[in-house]
């Protein structure tokens, strides 16, 4: 199952121009299988997200996006999203752990200053890092890989998008079908996972396709 597992709607992020529906839309046509919506230290989307499920027949999963005083991470299964800034990583893990959720670290070294760099190695509670983001550039992204392969996280890949034209350039692929945001934490948790890379025309590996970008 290919999942786009980092994206911000325009209905609650307020930096987005991606209303849901282009969302949607846009990952039908590329054949993703289900989005997770992660806006901006909200959950916000919690009261819309089953009528969302229904309206457009297809999978979407809730989470959120934190900035952490070190750096966004993106979590699921919390029951509130802490304001931004507020919560020192190694607190975010407790609360994820509390409320038996997953949280990857989100760009880690993207040149924004709001990625956890090299803590992706030792932060306690940290299950998986999202090696390639659609907003980083590929040498950022396959040091994330190193040091995430080096840790042993699981490895994620997404689009984060704010845009149509963004969606899907990163995707995860999963072992098995998801059905809910529960298959989705114990699917990262336990690293059935890999990242994908859009070609323009399919998906494809997103090491393969990061190093052929560098050697252009």
């Amino acid at each position: 199952m290919i999942l786009d597992t980092h994206m911000h709607t325009a209905e609650y992020s307020p930096d987005s121009f991606l209303p849901i529906a282009e969302a949607v839309a846009r990952a039908r046509e590329m054949g993703i299988d289900g989005l997770c919506v992660t806006d901006h230290d909200t959950l916000g989307a919690r009261e819309a997200i089953d009528g969302w499920r229904q309206k457009f027949q297809f999978p979407l999963f809730l989470g959120v996006e934190v900035l952490t005083t070190r750096g966004d991470v993106v979590c699921f299964g919390l029951d509130e999203a802490p304001p931004p800034a507020a919560v020192a990583p190694e607190e975010l893990m407790a609360r994820v752990a509390a409320c038996g959720g997953c949280a990857t670290a989100a760009h880690p070294f993207r040149n924004n200053n709001r990625g956890l760099e090299d803590l992706i190695a030792t932060l306690p509670g940290l299950h998986g890092v999202e090696c390639f983001n659609g907003s980083t550039d590929p040498a950022a992204n396959l040091h994330a890989l190193e040091l995430a392969r080096a840790s042993g996280r699981a490895l994620l890949g997404a689009a984060d998008a704010h845009w149509r034209e963004r969606v899907g350039l990163f995707v995860t692929e999963f072992d098995d079908d998801l059905r809910d945001e529960r298959d989705l934490i114990r699917a990262v948790r336990a690293g059935r996972c890999r990242p994908l890379a859009w070609d323009g025309a399919k998906f494809v590996d997103a090491e393969a396709f990061c190093r052929a970008r560098l050697a252009e």
